[in-house]
């Protein structure tokens, strides 16, 4: 895999599970937007630790009960990356997770898988999609900002009782209308 390998998008039924034994999808924080949280660069420091969501596919299984999509980002039959949406409660489309392996960082896939699941999310009618992040996650904000999408709010108290306790929950949205 070169940075100049093409990356290809496909939307798929399961998680390729070995594929994604391979991959290393954690980031390290050092950084954390400043309130109003409306800026990606305005930065203040945190103390710094990795964090690594982990992946299960078992969470896909029950992500819904109604409709739901998984795309993978590959190159070279690589995984680069991966993005699932749902319909949330109130009918717009959820982006409830978007990763990239650390080695393919920096290479735009992360706006690709974005780009396809606007077009997917187009397509099923829905008007807007929902993703949330939290403040310690610049990059991503940066390239949510960058893809057109708007902070909508923010939440302090959705990680006060747990092992992200003193994140805060950024909520962005784009209309696709």
């Amino acid at each position: 895999m070169t940075p100049t390998d093409p990356i290809q998008i496909s939307q798929v039924e399961d998680f390729p599970t070995a594929a994604f034994a391979a991959c290393d999808f954690s980031f390290d924080i050092s950084q954390a937007i400043a309130f109003p949280y409306d800026d990606p660069r305005q930065l203040h420091p945190v103390p710094s630790r990795r964090k690594d969501y982990g992946w299960d596919p078992a969470d896909w299984d029950g992500a819904t009960s109604g409709w739901k999509a998984l795309f993978i980002a590959r190159s070279n039959d690589h995984v680069l990356g991966y993005a699932r949406m749902s319909e949330y409660w109130n009918g717009m489309a959820d982006l409830a997770e978007i990763a990239v392996d650390r080695r393919a960082r920096g290479r735009g896939v992360a706006a690709a898988l974005l780009a396809r699941v606007e077009v997917c999310a187009h397509d099923k009618g829905f008007g807007l999609i929902r993703l949330e992040t939290q403040s310690n996650n610049p990059a991503a904000c940066r390239v949510y900002a960058r893809a057109g999408y708007t902070l909508g709010g923010f939440d302090h108290k959705l990680y006060a009782d747990g092992p992200h306790e003193g994140e805060v929950a950024l909520f962005w949205y784009k209309d696709l209308r």
